[in-house]
Protein backbone atom coordinates (compact mmCIF):
# COMPACT_ATOMS: atom_id res chain seq x y z
CA UNK A 1 0.00 0.00 0.00
CA UNK A 2 2.94 2.13 0.96
CA UNK A 3 4.43 1.33 -2.67
CA UNK A 4 1.26 2.37 -4.18
CA UNK A 5 0.69 5.82 -2.44
CA UNK A 6 4.47 6.67 -3.15
CA UNK A 7 4.27 5.77 -6.50
CA UNK A 8 0.78 7.70 -6.91
CA UNK A 9 2.77 10.82 -5.30
CA UNK A 10 5.64 10.58 -7.53
CA UNK A 11 3.26 10.76 -10.98
CA UNK A 12 1.70 13.33 -9.13
CA UNK A 13 4.33 15.83 -8.43
CA UNK A 14 5.62 14.66 -11.99
CA UNK A 15 2.64 16.14 -13.62
CA UNK A 16 2.23 19.35 -11.52
CA UNK A 17 6.03 19.93 -12.92
CA UNK A 18 5.18 19.04 -16.27
CA UNK A 19 1.90 21.62 -16.36
CA UNK A 20 4.28 24.26 -14.90
CA UNK A 21 6.80 23.60 -17.12
CA UNK A 22 4.23 23.24 -20.34
CA UNK A 23 2.27 26.71 -18.87
CA UNK A 24 5.83 28.74 -18.13
CA UNK A 25 6.66 27.41 -22.31
CA UNK A 26 3.21 28.71 -23.15
CA UNK A 27 3.27 31.95 -21.78
CA UNK A 28 6.76 32.12 -23.47
CA UNK A 29 5.59 31.14 -26.70
CA UNK A 30 2.83 33.79 -26.56
CA UNK A 31 5.25 36.58 -25.80
CA UNK A 32 7.20 35.71 -28.52
CA UNK A 33 4.40 35.49 -30.86
CA UNK A 34 3.10 39.51 -30.11
CA UNK A 35 7.04 40.71 -31.07
CA UNK A 36 7.76 42.95 -33.41
CA UNK A 37 10.16 42.90 -36.46
CA UNK A 38 13.21 45.36 -36.28
CA UNK A 39 14.69 46.70 -39.71
CA UNK A 40 13.00 43.46 -41.18
CA UNK A 41 13.29 45.35 -44.32
CA UNK A 42 16.56 47.53 -43.93
CA UNK A 43 19.36 46.91 -44.52
CA UNK A 44 20.26 46.03 -41.08
CA UNK A 45 17.69 43.17 -41.48
CA UNK A 46 17.10 41.65 -38.41
CA UNK A 47 13.66 39.90 -37.58
CA UNK A 48 14.50 39.17 -33.80
CA UNK A 49 14.95 41.47 -30.90
CA UNK A 50 18.62 42.32 -31.05
CA UNK A 51 19.61 43.53 -27.68
CA UNK A 52 19.20 40.37 -25.94
CA UNK A 53 22.07 37.46 -26.37
CA UNK A 54 20.27 33.64 -26.98
CA UNK A 55 20.65 32.83 -23.39
CA UNK A 56 19.01 35.40 -21.67
CA UNK A 57 16.31 36.01 -24.12
CA UNK A 58 13.88 33.95 -22.21
CA UNK A 59 14.51 35.37 -19.12
CA UNK A 60 13.50 38.70 -20.10
CA UNK A 61 10.11 37.25 -22.51
CA UNK A 62 9.58 36.02 -18.39
CA UNK A 63 9.96 39.06 -17.02
CA UNK A 64 7.98 40.84 -19.80
CA UNK A 65 5.07 38.02 -19.12
CA UNK A 66 5.10 38.83 -15.60
CA UNK A 67 4.88 42.82 -16.21
CA UNK A 68 1.56 41.58 -18.76
CA UNK A 69 -0.02 40.24 -16.32
CA UNK A 70 0.43 42.06 -13.38
CA UNK A 71 0.24 45.28 -14.73
CA UNK A 72 0.32 45.75 -19.28
CA UNK A 73 -3.14 43.58 -19.39
CA UNK A 74 -5.31 44.83 -16.30
CA UNK A 75 -4.30 48.73 -17.28
CA UNK A 76 -5.31 47.86 -21.27
CA UNK A 77 -8.62 46.54 -19.93
CA UNK A 78 -9.51 49.77 -17.35
CA UNK A 79 -8.00 52.25 -20.06
CA UNK A 80 -10.62 50.41 -22.89
CA UNK A 81 -13.72 51.33 -20.60
CA UNK A 82 -12.31 54.72 -18.80
CA UNK A 83 -9.99 56.57 -21.03
CA UNK A 84 -12.16 55.71 -24.62
CA UNK A 85 -10.46 57.17 -27.36
CA UNK A 86 -11.15 57.33 -30.43
CA UNK A 87 -8.50 55.47 -33.09
CA UNK A 88 -5.69 57.47 -34.16
CA UNK A 89 -4.07 61.12 -32.93
CA UNK A 90 -1.79 61.82 -30.85
CA UNK A 91 -0.44 61.58 -27.13
CA UNK A 92 1.57 63.92 -25.43
CA UNK A 93 3.78 62.50 -22.62
CA UNK A 94 6.07 64.77 -20.82
CA UNK A 95 8.62 63.46 -18.20
CA UNK A 96 7.97 60.49 -19.62
CA UNK A 97 11.60 58.80 -20.09
CA UNK A 98 12.05 55.64 -22.41
CA UNK A 99 8.46 54.66 -20.88
CA UNK A 100 6.88 53.55 -23.97
CA UNK A 101 5.25 50.92 -22.69
CA UNK A 102 2.55 52.81 -20.47
CA UNK A 103 1.28 55.07 -22.69
CA UNK A 104 0.89 52.56 -25.71
CA UNK A 105 -1.23 50.68 -23.40
CA UNK A 106 -3.40 53.50 -22.33
CA UNK A 107 -3.48 54.65 -25.63
CA UNK A 108 -2.98 51.25 -28.08
CA UNK A 109 -4.98 53.09 -31.18
CA UNK A 110 -2.59 56.59 -31.10
CA UNK A 111 -0.74 56.96 -34.44
CA UNK A 112 1.21 59.31 -32.50
CA UNK A 113 3.26 59.69 -29.65
CA UNK A 114 5.27 62.80 -28.65
CA UNK A 115 7.69 61.62 -25.37
CA UNK A 116 9.39 64.37 -24.14
CA UNK A 117 12.50 63.74 -21.04
CA UNK A 118 16.11 65.39 -19.87
CA UNK A 119 17.96 62.61 -20.98
CA UNK A 120 19.50 62.44 -24.87
CA UNK A 121 18.01 59.50 -26.50
CA UNK A 122 21.38 58.07 -27.96
CA UNK A 123 22.23 55.64 -31.12
CA UNK A 124 20.55 52.37 -30.95
CA UNK A 125 23.15 49.66 -29.03
CA UNK A 126 25.13 48.46 -31.76
CA UNK A 127 26.05 45.01 -30.54
CA UNK A 128 27.24 43.73 -33.54
CA UNK A 129 30.18 45.62 -33.46
CA UNK A 130 30.89 45.05 -29.12
CA UNK A 131 33.72 43.66 -28.30
CA UNK A 132 32.75 40.56 -26.14
CA UNK A 133 33.59 41.75 -22.88
CA UNK A 134 31.75 44.99 -23.35
CA UNK A 135 28.53 43.01 -24.50
CA UNK A 136 28.54 40.84 -22.00
CA UNK A 137 28.64 43.84 -19.86
CA UNK A 138 26.01 45.46 -21.48
CA UNK A 139 23.76 42.58 -21.93
CA UNK A 140 24.09 41.74 -17.96
CA UNK A 141 23.17 45.48 -17.19
CA UNK A 142 20.25 45.74 -19.48
CA UNK A 143 18.59 42.41 -18.01
CA UNK A 144 19.11 43.95 -14.98
CA UNK A 145 17.14 47.44 -15.62
CA UNK A 146 14.66 45.43 -17.88
CA UNK A 147 13.94 43.14 -14.94
CA UNK A 148 13.42 46.18 -12.53
CA UNK A 149 11.54 47.91 -15.10
CA UNK A 150 8.91 43.94 -14.99
CA UNK A 151 8.20 44.85 -11.63
CA UNK A 152 8.44 49.15 -10.87
CA UNK A 153 7.03 49.84 -14.28
CA UNK A 154 8.74 52.84 -14.31
CA UNK A 155 12.56 53.97 -14.74
CA UNK A 156 14.31 55.70 -11.79
CA UNK A 157 15.58 59.23 -12.71
CA UNK A 158 18.91 58.45 -11.15
CA UNK A 159 19.57 55.23 -13.12
CA UNK A 160 18.70 56.74 -16.62
CA UNK A 161 21.19 59.90 -15.66
CA UNK A 162 23.56 56.91 -14.44
CA UNK A 163 23.35 55.18 -17.67
CA UNK A 164 24.23 58.25 -19.87
CA UNK A 165 27.38 58.65 -18.04
CA UNK A 166 28.56 54.88 -18.49
CA UNK A 167 30.45 54.40 -21.62
CA UNK A 168 31.31 50.97 -21.04
CA UNK A 169 27.51 49.43 -21.12
CA UNK A 170 25.50 52.50 -21.88
CA UNK A 171 22.13 51.31 -22.89
CA UNK A 172 20.39 54.24 -23.85
CA UNK A 173 16.55 55.55 -24.47
CA UNK A 174 16.63 54.58 -28.27
CA UNK A 175 17.59 51.14 -27.24
CA UNK A 176 14.98 50.42 -24.63
CA UNK A 177 12.40 52.13 -26.80
CA UNK A 178 13.20 50.19 -29.80
CA UNK A 179 12.81 47.22 -27.20
CA UNK A 180 10.36 48.13 -25.99
CA UNK A 181 7.84 49.01 -29.43
CA UNK A 182 8.85 45.23 -30.42
CA UNK A 183 7.55 43.86 -27.26
CA UNK A 184 4.26 45.31 -27.40
CA UNK A 185 3.53 44.15 -31.04
CA UNK A 186 5.18 47.40 -33.03
CA UNK A 187 6.98 46.57 -35.94
CA UNK A 188 10.46 49.24 -36.06
CA UNK A 189 10.73 50.28 -39.55
CA UNK A 190 13.52 52.78 -39.49
CA UNK A 191 14.84 55.18 -36.61
CA UNK A 192 16.88 57.94 -37.17
CA UNK A 193 17.92 61.39 -34.73
CA UNK A 194 15.52 64.44 -35.09
CA UNK A 195 16.11 68.17 -34.64
CA UNK A 196 13.83 71.36 -33.89
CA UNK A 197 13.74 72.67 -37.18
CA UNK A 198 12.94 76.77 -36.49
CA UNK A 199 11.47 77.68 -39.85
CA UNK A 200 8.79 75.11 -39.41
CA UNK A 201 8.44 75.51 -35.20
CA UNK A 202 8.87 71.43 -35.16
CA UNK A 203 11.30 68.46 -35.22
CA UNK A 204 12.50 66.99 -38.31
CA UNK A 205 14.77 64.50 -39.42
CA UNK A 206 18.85 65.22 -39.55
CA UNK A 207 21.66 63.31 -39.60
CA UNK A 208 22.47 64.04 -36.11
CA UNK A 209 23.13 64.45 -33.32
CA UNK A 210 21.26 61.57 -31.68
CA UNK A 211 19.92 63.50 -28.92
CA UNK A 212 16.33 63.10 -29.95
CA UNK A 213 15.09 60.50 -32.03
CA UNK A 214 11.98 59.31 -33.90
CA UNK A 215 10.67 55.54 -34.54
CA UNK A 216 9.22 55.24 -37.53
CA UNK A 217 6.34 52.13 -36.36
CA UNK A 218 4.01 49.40 -37.78
CA UNK A 219 1.23 47.63 -35.95
CA UNK A 220 -1.37 45.77 -37.90
CA UNK A 221 -0.38 47.44 -40.96
CA UNK A 222 -0.87 50.74 -39.43
CA UNK A 223 1.93 52.99 -39.71
CA UNK A 224 2.64 54.95 -36.25
CA UNK A 225 5.18 57.58 -35.14
CA UNK A 226 6.85 57.61 -32.13
CA UNK A 227 9.20 61.05 -31.05
CA UNK A 228 11.64 61.32 -28.35
CA UNK A 229 12.25 64.77 -27.71
CA UNK A 230 15.00 65.32 -25.31
CA UNK A 231 14.23 68.78 -23.36
CA UNK A 232 14.62 70.95 -20.25
CA UNK A 233 10.84 71.61 -19.84
CA UNK A 234 11.86 73.69 -16.59
CA UNK A 235 11.47 77.71 -16.35
CA UNK A 236 14.35 78.55 -17.10
CA UNK A 237 15.06 76.95 -20.54
CA UNK A 238 11.57 77.55 -21.45
CA UNK A 239 11.71 81.12 -20.63
CA UNK A 240 14.60 81.58 -23.20
CA UNK A 241 12.75 80.20 -26.25
CA UNK A 242 9.33 81.17 -27.37
CA UNK A 243 9.83 78.60 -30.47
CA UNK A 244 9.82 75.69 -27.95
CA UNK A 245 6.86 77.33 -25.76
CA UNK A 246 4.84 77.41 -28.95
CA UNK A 247 5.73 74.04 -30.11
CA UNK A 248 4.66 72.73 -26.37
CA UNK A 249 1.77 74.88 -26.91
CA UNK A 250 1.30 72.59 -30.03
CA UNK A 251 1.53 69.01 -28.59
CA UNK A 252 -0.56 69.81 -24.80
CA UNK A 253 -3.56 70.17 -27.50
CA UNK A 254 -3.38 66.68 -27.59
CA UNK A 255 -4.30 64.09 -24.62
CA UNK A 256 -1.59 64.28 -22.22
CA UNK A 257 -0.10 61.46 -19.85
CA UNK A 258 1.96 62.02 -16.45
CA UNK A 259 3.27 59.74 -14.50
CA UNK A 260 5.90 59.27 -12.08
CA UNK A 261 6.97 62.73 -12.51
CA UNK A 262 8.65 63.51 -9.42
CA UNK A 263 5.72 66.18 -8.51
CA UNK A 264 7.81 68.21 -11.03
CA UNK A 265 4.71 70.27 -12.09
CA UNK A 266 3.56 71.31 -8.44
CA UNK A 267 7.23 73.44 -8.18
CA UNK A 268 6.97 76.86 -8.83
CA UNK A 269 9.90 76.54 -11.29
CA UNK A 270 8.10 74.52 -14.03
CA UNK A 271 5.33 77.19 -13.74
CA UNK A 272 5.46 77.53 -17.61
CA UNK A 273 4.19 73.90 -18.91
CA UNK A 274 1.96 73.42 -15.88
CA UNK A 275 0.31 76.66 -17.57
CA UNK A 276 0.24 75.52 -20.71
CA UNK A 277 -1.52 72.23 -20.04
CA UNK A 278 -3.89 73.89 -17.82
CA UNK A 279 -4.65 76.19 -20.76
CA UNK A 280 -4.94 73.85 -23.90
CA UNK A 281 -4.79 69.85 -22.67
CA UNK A 282 -8.41 68.50 -23.94
CA UNK A 283 -7.48 65.45 -21.54
CA UNK A 284 -4.71 64.49 -19.05
CA UNK A 285 -4.31 61.13 -17.33
CA UNK A 286 -2.07 61.28 -14.59
CA UNK A 287 -1.37 59.67 -10.80
CA UNK A 288 -0.55 61.70 -7.94
CA UNK A 289 2.78 63.14 -9.54
CA UNK A 290 1.61 65.48 -12.54
CA UNK A 291 -0.44 68.07 -11.95
CA UNK A 292 -1.23 69.80 -8.58
CA UNK A 293 -5.34 68.49 -8.01
CA UNK A 294 -6.20 72.89 -8.08
CA UNK A 295 -4.93 73.08 -10.88
CA UNK A 296 -6.07 69.75 -12.80
CA UNK A 297 -9.56 70.73 -11.71
CA UNK A 298 -8.97 73.89 -13.85
CA UNK A 299 -9.81 71.71 -16.97
CA UNK A 300 -12.70 70.27 -15.66
CA UNK A 301 -14.60 67.74 -13.38
CA UNK A 302 -11.60 65.36 -12.38
CA UNK A 303 -12.61 61.39 -12.18
CA UNK A 304 -10.87 59.91 -9.22
CA UNK A 305 -9.46 56.24 -9.57
CA UNK A 306 -7.90 54.08 -6.59
CA UNK A 307 -6.79 55.78 -3.18
CA UNK A 308 -4.24 58.51 -2.41
CA UNK A 309 -3.67 59.08 1.33
CA UNK A 310 0.23 60.99 1.08
CA UNK A 311 2.91 60.98 -1.74
CA UNK A 312 5.50 57.99 -1.60
CA UNK A 313 8.22 58.46 1.17
CA UNK A 314 10.85 60.38 -1.30
CA UNK A 315 8.65 63.33 -1.89
CA UNK A 316 7.08 65.96 0.55
CA UNK A 317 4.48 64.46 2.03
CA UNK A 318 2.34 67.74 2.03
CA UNK A 319 2.38 67.72 -1.66
CA UNK A 320 -1.29 67.43 -2.79
CA UNK A 321 -3.19 67.99 0.20
CA UNK A 322 -5.95 68.57 -1.95
CA UNK A 323 -6.10 65.19 -3.87
CA UNK A 324 -6.15 64.19 -0.54
CA UNK A 325 -8.67 65.66 0.15
CA UNK A 326 -10.94 65.25 -3.06
CA UNK A 327 -10.50 61.13 -1.96
CA UNK A 328 -11.70 61.63 0.99
CA UNK A 329 -14.61 63.91 0.47
CA UNK A 330 -15.44 62.01 -3.04
CA UNK A 331 -18.73 59.29 -3.21
CA UNK A 332 -17.64 58.09 -6.56
CA UNK A 333 -13.93 56.65 -6.48
CA UNK A 334 -13.76 53.85 -8.71
CA UNK A 335 -11.27 51.10 -8.01
CA UNK A 336 -7.75 50.76 -10.00
CA UNK A 337 -6.87 47.15 -11.00
CA UNK A 338 -3.21 47.64 -11.16
CA UNK A 339 -0.22 49.38 -9.52
CA UNK A 340 0.77 52.65 -11.26
CA UNK A 341 3.65 54.59 -10.76
CA UNK A 342 5.59 55.09 -7.51
CA UNK A 343 2.84 53.65 -5.05
CA UNK A 344 1.68 50.15 -5.08
CA UNK A 345 -0.36 49.23 -2.64
CA UNK A 346 -4.14 49.15 -3.23
CA UNK A 347 -5.20 52.18 -0.96
CA UNK A 348 -2.37 54.46 -2.31
CA UNK A 349 -2.23 53.54 -5.97
CA UNK A 350 -4.12 56.35 -8.03
CA UNK A 351 -5.00 57.87 -11.14
CA UNK A 352 -6.69 61.03 -12.17
CA UNK A 353 -8.69 61.66 -15.25
CA UNK A 354 -9.94 64.97 -16.10
CA UNK A 355 -11.93 65.93 -19.63
CA UNK A 356 -12.17 69.29 -20.69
Amino acid sequence: MKRLLRSVLQVTVGLTAALALTAISDRLAHAQAVQGTYLAAGAQANAAIPFFGAGSKAQADGAWDYYQKSIGQPMSEWAKTEIRRPPGGTVFYPFSGPDFVTVSHLFPQADRFVMVAMQAAGEPADVANMSSVRLQSFQAKFMREWMKFSRLAFFRTDDLNEDLRDKHAQIGVTTILITFALYSGYDVKAVYPIVFDEASGDYVKANGPWKSVRLELSKAGKPVVLDYVSLDLSDGALSQSASTRAWLARESRHPVLLKAASHLLQETYFSVLRDILVENAPMVVQDETGLNYTNLAQIGPVDLYGGFLYPHELFNRKKQESLAQAYRESKDVKPLPFAFSYNKTTERRSVQIVRR
